[in-house]
């Protein structure tokens, strides 16, 4: 059936939808597709500490499918006679597994009858387990019953998308851009707005981004999609709006001008696109919300809002300060540490703690009431990008034996206030300060515009977006701009020739290698030769603004394999830590850090000449054999192959 044109229009805030009316669509027969429960942003691995714990899912309802069943390995700790998990959703039970003994055993877990809610199903697992007779086990937290490899098993075909609202399923494992083979600035800007939207959308699910150049001749789509794959086109016209084919293989396309396709962008990456329940919309006004980075805040607000645990003699509750949600990087940082926990008996007696990364920054006795109101001071050698606080209760004192103590529940509140300071340079500094330095917009330069710089520069967003779900801003401007801005910035030079003013903190010159250390005054040259061509990430602080560059020696083919490398995997954006990230020969991507025997000197608490001048440039020396190792060894390589 022709789709027709609808004279409905959405308002929804300041955004004005207008839309068109969809065909239906055929479904073929159902069957059963097993997806990773990492894939629908819910983790690997599913723990059960403790005799009872209950874990609470919410699986969604994707088009045409439906979830029927969890399957998983199970591994129990020792001395367990016998376990189980039951599975209920609501007020109803849907499954009681017991649990083999056999390490690395698998189970299923069966779905019957949950209950569906606003396209989702909530589901409660409570494990339940029996020590060994003559074994007095109350809890197993150091080494709890552990469900791996988690996926979860939905039946039926699935749906392809017929109107605009439904385009982006609630997950998704593949996204493919189509981009001129000779991009506008308008449509490099808009695949760099895009390809940032959709990670920060899906972020805790590993999306890959595929762009695909449309050469001449070039047939939309190149392929049919796969599972939970999604295909959009982008185009610099004047035929402003979105327009969804249909079929088997059914295609977005997203059209508009400098003014209008970023606007088009921002309706379907949010959740405004509900609107569009048709096969064509056009948004004609979006303004992008601002996101200003707070001074204060509460742990709530940075998604910590499960703050309780029971347990019996020692008690535990982590909770995460993402600099990321702070939106900006921070020292200095305080919280307010406020709760409570059941109170002690008079035969008892405790002690509140609170450790980061291993080190104790704080502890206080437990008061008869079993409230508490600290304020603690993260030490800024302590903070990372994601920095996790552990509180604890220990108790001690005369105990009645096995099986007969009462647990203990710990509770912190979520409304307790957290504050920072904006922190320059940032803390910590080179790659590390990635996202939170480029938020909430950052400047993008390409060197050489065009479809592989585009590729290149949205391979470094995305990268740095999935660390995050506030999102990026990035801004297409001129490389000369980018360089010599105030924002943050992303700067793509493939073949290198990157300005003086730009410091790296590794650059080749000739057959010049020079290393800086942590300031511009003291650096290191070594010479190469032959010279060796490598490609690299690296971030600095200009003093005022923190800038990553992506760059070669004049051998593009290194930095593209690192960004390949870099991308192909959701979990190496958390690696992203020291200034550079480096690529030469047949070597795997490898992270350098100049300054690193400094600070593990510094760690180490020597004193001497570690603080001074000489002593920097002997760590300095001591970081350079890292590189010496990497592109030194490559050279001897190299020359041997020359020689045979």
């Amino acid at each position: 059936m022709s789709s027709r044109a609808a004279t409905a229009v959405f308002a929804l805030l300041t955004a004005a939808v207008t839309v068109t009316a969809a065909p239906a669509v055929s479904r073929a027969a159902p069957s059963d597709h097993p997806i990773p429960l990492a894939s629908l942003g819910l983790g690997k691995t599913l723990e059960f500490p403790g005799r009872e714990h209950e874990v609470s899912l919410t699986l969604p309802i994707l088009p045409g499918l439906a979830p029927v069943a969890i399957m998983g390995t199970v591994q129990l700790p020792p001395n367990v006679a016998r376990a189980s998990i039951d599975a209920r959703s609501s007020q109803h039970f849907l499954d009681r597994v017991p649990l083999p003994a056999d390490p690395r055993a698998p189970v299923r877990i069966s779905l019957p009858g949950a209950d569906v809610e606003n396209n989702t199903i909530s589901l409660r697992l409570t494990s339940s387990l029996v020590p060994e007779p003559g074994i007095c086990i109350d809890d197993w937290l150091g080494q709890p019953a552990t469900m791996s490899d988690v996926v979860v098993i939905y039946n039926g075909e699935e749906a392809q998308p017929t109107t605009v609202a439904e385009f982006l399923p609630p997950a998704l494992q593949r996204l493919t851009i189509y981009a001129p083979a000779t991009p506008s600035q308008v449509e490099s800007a808009a695949v760099l707005a895009l390809s940032t939207a959709v990670t920060a959308r899906y972020t805790r699910q590993p999306v890959a981004v595929d762009i695909r150049r449309i050469d001449s001749g070039t047939a939309i789509p190149d392929h049919t999609p796969a599972f939970l794959e999604r295909q959009i086109v982008i185009r610099d016209e004047s035929n402003t709006g979105l327009r969804v084919t249909g079929g088997p293989a059914p295609v977005l396309t997203i059209s508009g001008d400098e003014k209008t396709l970023p606007t088009q962008i921002r309706l379907i990456t949010t959740d405004l696109a509900k609107a569009a329940m048709a096969p064509d919309a056009t948004a004609l006004g979006l303004p992008a919300a601002p996101q200003l980075a707070p001074d204060n805040t509460t742990l709530s607000a940075l998604g910590q809002n499960q703050l309780s645990a029971t347990a019996i003699g020692y008690v535990r509750v982590d909770f995460a300060l993402d600099q990321t949600r702070l939106g900006r990087p921070s020292h200095n940082v305080r919280v307010a540490l406020r709760g409570n926990h059941t109170p002690l008996p008079n035969t008892l007696n405790g002690q509140l703690a609170v450790t980061v990364s291993g080190r104790q920054i704080a502890a206080w006795p437990v008061q008869p009431s079993g409230a508490f109101s600290e304020l603690i001071t993260i030490p800024d050698e302590l903070l990372g990008r994601f920095t996790t606080v552990s509180v604890t209760l220990q108790q001690a004192g005369l105990t009645t034996g096995c099986g007969f103590e009462q647990p203990v529940t710990l509770t912190i509140d979520p409304d307790g206030e957290v504050h920072g300071d904006l922190a320059t340079p940032p803390l910590p500094a080179g790659l590390g300060a990635i996202p939170q330095a480029l938020l909430p917009r950052v400047q993008v330069g390409l060197q050489t515009p065009g479809f592989a710089d585009t590729v290149r520069a949205a391979q470094v967003l995305i990268a740095a977006q999935r660390l995050t779900s506030v999102p990026l801003r990035p801004e297409l401007v001129s490389f000369d701009d980018a360089v010599r801005g105030t924002l943050p910035a992303v700067l793509v030079a493939a073949n290198g020739g990157v300005p003086d003013s730009i410091t790296l903190p590794l650059d080749r010159r000739g057959e010049t290698l020079t290393v800086y250390g942590d300031d511009a005054y003291l650096k290191t040259k070594i010479d190469l030769t032959p010279p060796i061509s490598f490609g690299s990430l690296q971030a600095t602080w200009t003093g005022k603004r923190t800038v990553v560059v992506a760059t070669s020696t004049e051998s593009p083919d290194h930095l593209d394999r690192l960004l390949n490398w870099l991308v192909a995997e959701q979990d190496r954006s958390f690696q992203l830590t020291g200034p550079v990230l480096l690529q030469a020969g047949d070597r795997n991507p490898e992270f350098f850090d100049p300054a690193r025997p400094l600070a593990a000197e510094a760690a180490a608490g020597r004193s001497g000449d570690s603080g001074t001048p000489l002593g920097h440039k002997l760590a300095l020396a001591g970081g350079v054999i890292l590189a010496v190792g990497v592109l030194g060894g490559i050279a001897i390589l190299v020359q041997r192959r020359r020689t045979r």
